[in-house]
């Protein structure tokens, strides 16, 4: 083998490895079952109907998923004297949207960088061809197979991220408008939590 197909090799040796961790960070920070997502909704959305906003935000602390993390904002800004429920809901969203993508980049990139990097793996052979020297054929063909192939798993983990993700984020935005409206409703329990006077939000 070459040292031009070596060195395609390593390239895609790399972005195989870049794949595999971007894979598991994205994969394990976004798994959280429907179910496990309703019924912490239950738990915290039973301590606000209660008056009990301290309580409904240690629910959720520790908690993993954008669901916990957009409940626990809201609680957060509803607990202050000016609380703009609307606003924190909305930005918190857009957040997790964006961080979402962000997180998934690494995976765009290899999905076009690793074909690439299989079909420059056929200059080698083209210029060893040109020499009298055709032995690198068989390398070049299974470094470009390699590069096909990581492109296509690259894709696939982005297909299968981005729809998990969007489902869980989706979940997250249907929960959070069902405790905003409960908020701004008028049974909401700002007006009065544990003594406290708390103005309800415009």
């Amino acid at each position: 083998m070459g040292i031009w197909l070596i060195i395609i090799f390593v390239i895609l040796a790399l972005l195989s490895t870049w794949m595999t961790a971007t894979a598991f960070f994205v994969l394990s920070n976004g798994r959280q079952s429907g179910e496990e997502m309703t019924n912490l909704f239950e738990q915290v959305f039973g301590s606000v109907r209660s008056g009990d906003l301290p309580r409904a935000i240690l629910v959720l602390e520790g908690e993993p998923g954008p669901m916990a993390k957009l409940l626990s904002c809201m609680l957060t800004e509803a607990t202050k004297f000016t609380p703009k429920l609307r606003v924190a809901y909305k930005v918190t969203l857009e957040s997790m949207r964006r961080r979402n993508q962000v997180a998934m980049n690494p995976l765009r990139i290899i999905r076009a960088a690793a074909p690439l990097a299989g079909i420059l793996g056929f200059l080698g052979p083209l210029i060893s061809v040109g020499s009298g020297n055709p032995s690198t054929w068989p390398h070049a063909f299974w470094v470009f197979i390699l590069g096909i192939v990581i492109g296509l798993i690259a894709a696939t983990v982005l297909a299968v991220t981005e729809r998990q993700n969007d489902r869980t984020i989706d979940l997250a935005e249907e929960l959070g408008r069902k405790l905003l409206t409960y908020l701004l409703g008028p049974d909401s329990p700002l007006g009065s939590i544990r003594g406290q006077a708390f103005p309800k939000p415009e």
